[in-house]
């Protein structure tokens, strides 16, 4: 989870053949700690129970429907717009070598890096 800056909020390491939407309830969790008041994400976060865990935390969902579902809301598309600072955030910390071709093999050690990375790029904001 980054911010609107694209800085890094909190970070949660899945297995590769496991879906994001397993680890969203929890990042919905750490958004509220965060202080986070509208939470975005792309199609891939779209669920009912994810929608309503997220109302229920005091936040709102800005996560366009799926094709094809009965009931969908227009999104605030100038903020949905905003999703791509996570893609620009892990574009910036690919720059180093190591986390862009995966060196460390374990789990302990790559997030080890891609703090490290987020550091790096924090420190470019503030200084």
């Amino acid at each position: 989870m980054v911010d609107e800056r694209g800085r890094l909020l909190t970070l949660m390491l899945s297995a590769g053949q496991v879906s994001e939407m397993k680890m969203a309830p929890e990042l919905a969790w750490r958004a509220r700690a965060a202080g986070v008041k509208k939470l975005v994400g792309d199609k891939g976060f779209d669920g009912d129970r994810l929608r309503a865990l997220i109302r229920w935390l005091d936040m709102e969902p800005v996560i366009p429907f799926r094709k094809g579902r009965k009931n969908s809301v227009p999104v605030d598309k100038p903020l949905y717009k905003k999703r791509n600072c996570v893609e620009r955030f892990i574009g910036r910390i690919k720059e180093n070598r190591r986390l862009a071709t995966r060196y460390e093999k374990t789990a302990l050690n790559f997030c080890g890096f891609i703090l490290l990375a987020a550091i790096k790029d924090w420190l470019k904001f503030i200084c």
